[in-house]
């Protein structure tokens, strides 16, 4: 899957922009606040209908405008395009698909797989363990078919299980949803486990050549501990989750935890090597995309030059130069970015949110 075209209407100071990349990498210049990263942010945004950036829809709307509009064309793996349409209010979204309105936002994601790395992305380590479920689940909805039904009915039986405890139901209501909360759990968790031991390789192959010196090592926790049956779980926990509210264990429970040296990556290393870190993360779910799905995947890298140090940003370079993605990078000046590995190359240049070709 790549971006064949993409127009942008009134998302943040981007009023009327159109860009037509090339499948390989495109480089986008400019100064800070330019409108690069809003232009990344408009590709993310076309894909999970949501920023990397704020939770708050008010922030993406051009100033004084009533609605932002991304209508794109999505070209397929045997050549075809699909046309793709986003339009937004305050209040109201409307999303088509081939000219189709969309409901669910992982029909349009399943479509159009984007990846984004970005200054914040180091908070996958430091924040909670909900951002490494969605980094493990994003990896699990786009190779394994059977996951969103699952996930779907999962959370349903787990919303109605929760709702029982917190309104101190009697024990047999509460324990209505055990059965469809067992079986969907562990058909998530053989998803889970079965993706995590494929994406670990290419981690692993990544993280001995960026961190030569240090052991790291990842490991996948499903929600519940290993040597229990989560039925059991389930009935004899039932008092004490009815005192709490809510549902003690589960797939929503589930953990990455991510160690350097045997020491927890959130406080062990340095932000730099955080950043690293995660960028490696991702650069494995690509790779492991393009493996498990013979389609390549959009890549966003959002101020790499500032992120990493040159050493760090060669051999990231080098890595990317080899996976077949189509690659948007920002950046401030053109000599911080070497895209000498590429023959498929397109560079941008943003200023006060105009996107102009350069040569």
């Amino acid at each position: 899957m790549r971006l064949a075209q993409l127009q942008i209407k009134n998302f943040r100071n981007l009023q009327d922009t159109q860009l037509t990349p090339v499948s390989g990498v495109n480089l986008i210049l400019g100064d800070n606040a330019s409108g690069k990263t809003s232009l990344l942010e408009a590709i993310y945004y076309l894909s999970h209908v949501r920023s990397f950036r704020t939770q708050h829809i008010s922030d993406l709307i051009l100033r004084q405008s009533p609605y932002l509009q991304l209508v794109a064309n999505i070209e397929t793996f045997d050549n075809l395009q699909i046309p793709f349409g986003i339009r937004r209010s305050r209040n109201k979204s409307e999303i088509r698909v081939n000219k189709q309105p969309v409901k669910r936002v992982s029909d349009i994601a399943a479509q159009f797989p984007v990846l984004a790395i970005h200054p914040d992305s180091y908070k996958l380590i430091t924040g909670s363990p909900s951002q490494r479920r969605q980094f493990l689940d994003w990896g699990v909805f786009h190779v394994e078919h059977g996951f969103f039904q699952a996930w779907q009915r999962f959370k349903k039986a787990l919303m109605q299980r929760n709702a029982a405890l917190k309104s101190k139901q009697k024990v047999d209501i509460c324990q209505l949803w055990n059965k469809e909360i067992n079986n969907t759990a562990h058909y998530i968790d053989q998803l889970r486990e079965q993706y995590f031991t494929k994406l670990s390789v290419y981690l692993t192959l990544l993280t001995n050549q960026f961190f030569e010196n240090d052991i790291v090592s990842i490991e996948y926790r499903r929600g519940w501990p290993a040597d229990k049956d989560l039925g059991d779980l389930l009935e004899e926990n039932i008092q004490k989750e009815r005192l709490k509210g809510y549902t003690y264990y589960g797939p929503h429970r589930a953990e990455i935890t991510i160690k350097v040296n045997g020491q927890s990556a959130q406080t062990c290393i340095s932000r730099g090597q955080q950043k690293t870190l995660v960028a490696l993360m991702r650069l494995s779910q690509a790779m492991q995309f393009t493996e498990a799905s013979n389609k390549s995947c959009v890549l966003l890298y959002d101020d790499l030059a500032a992120e990493l140090d040159s050493t760090h940003r060669n051999k990231i370079l080098s890595v990317l130069s080899k996976m077949n993605i189509q690659l948007f990078l920002t950046a401030i000046e053109k000599h911080q970015i070497d895209l000498s590995s590429w023959h498929n190359k397109k560079v941008f240049h943003v200023e006060h949110g105009e996107l102009t070709e350069l040569e």
